[in-house]
């Protein structure tokens, strides 16, 4: 009988490479999860001025930790429990626990439907790494993924590009950048946007798991010279990852989880400095590839925009703000938001649901 094949993560990564630091081994695959992880614990209340506050790692975690005790962490939202848990656990090692936090920023803005995050971490072989924050569960956080499907630029990328021309400004050093899902996105557009004597400084571009960019941007100068430095990921049951184009050749990553589910960082399956990497999608994700470019390939920006502010004006009109507290009586307000749309609205999202349920079945038929 064969024995099972140990499968490890980012934690036993740091079991086994946490003795060495980035001035021994610079920084890797594994390391930009962990970076892309670290920025959802909010560090504002310990980090409270972008200029000013400076942290090493185990001093974040020292001060977190004892307003947070495991009962607290464990009662968390699935994304945050797993960041408190990578902090208290980088924070015992030397590669990362003397790591720099500085120039930490959290922006909500309901009126800029703008959710954006960011944190400068000095590495002990005297480059920086970028670290930008995905999606949270909040509701603007997710209209904003909606958004890049028919703005040229976000309220967030434009806030993730002036962050990175302000480190710039600061650091004569080089620098990786990254993160995780609309966090990839972020650390891309910053790269292709800024000035040319800055992106020369820049070695890596690691984008896990988030949305691409549409044809026009695809095509400019600023992508094309920083492009043969992106490293995308995506987990072979990819959602958010497919949404709009990668022209960059992405790897596709073994996750231990099933279905949507793999867009979790922590699922992903790890070998040495190195992501476990897959043979390719699987069938579900390249037909809902396929699907999704034909939808979106059918609509024009006026029409994109049309479908999701009518989407999330139930969200606003049920007075709804986190997507990971939805419950049985605000699920029954959006309902009734629903109900309660102009007739307009509902024609616009009765149409769009309805051309993407044609894009989808005409997948499905090019396939048999």
């Amino acid at each position: 009988m064969q024995e099972a094949v140990q499968v490890a993560d980012i934690f036993d990564y740091i079991d086994w490479r946490g003795d060495i630091g980035f001035d021994r081994v610079p920084v890797n695959e594994v390391d930009s999860m962990i970076f892309s992880q670290l920025i959802y614990v909010k560090m504002q209340p310990y980090m409270p001025d972008i200029k000013k506050s400076k942290l090493t790692i185990k001093q974040l975690a020292d001060m977190y930790l004892a307003d947070n005790n495991d009962d607290d962490i464990e009662r968390m939202p699935n994304l945050f429990r797993n960041a408190a848990k990578l902090l208290k656990k980088i924070a015992k090692s030397k590669r990362f626990g003397r790591c720099l936090l500085t120039h930490y920023v959290y922006d909500i803005s309901l009126e800029e439907e703008s959710q954006f995050s960011a944190v400068t971490i000095e590495l002990s072989d005297g480059s920086i790494f970028v670290s930008y924050s995905g999606t949270d569960h909040s509701v603007v956080g997710w209209k904003e993924n909606f958004n890049l499907s028919y703005l040229d630029e976000t309220p967030g990328q434009k806030k993730a590009k002036k962050y990175l021309y302000h480190v710039a400004k600061v650091y004569d050093a080089d620098m990786w950048i990254g993160g995780h899902s609309k966090g990839g996105n972020l650390a891309v557009f910053a790269a292709m946007h800024v000035d040319k004597y800055i992106q020369k400084r820049i070695i890596k571009i690691f984008n896990l798991d988030g949305p691409g960019f549409n044809h026009k941007m695809i095509s400019t100068e600023g992508y094309e010279r920083i492009k043969s430095r992106i490293f995308t990921f995506l987990p072979q049951s990819s959602v958010v990852g497919l949404l709009l184009e990668h022209v960059d050749d992405y790897k596709v990553v073994k996750s231990t989880n099933s279905g949507p589910m793999q867009h979790d960082v922590f699922s992903w399956e790890v070998m040495g400095a190195g992501i476990v990497k897959a043979d390719g999608l699987d069938k579900n994700s390249l037909r809902l590839d396929k699907t999704l470019k034909t939808w979106i390939g059918g609509m024009d920006e006026k029409q994109r925009k049309r479908f999701t502010e009518a989407l999330f004006s139930i969200a606003e009109e049920s007075n709804f703000e986190n997507l990971d507290r939805l419950s049985f009586k605000q699920a029954i307000g959006m309902i009734k938001a629903a109900d309660e749309l102009s007739k307009s609205d509902w024609n616009v999202l009765k149409t769009t649901i309805k051309q993407l349920i044609a894009a989808g079945v005409g997948t499905v038929r090019n396939e048999q």
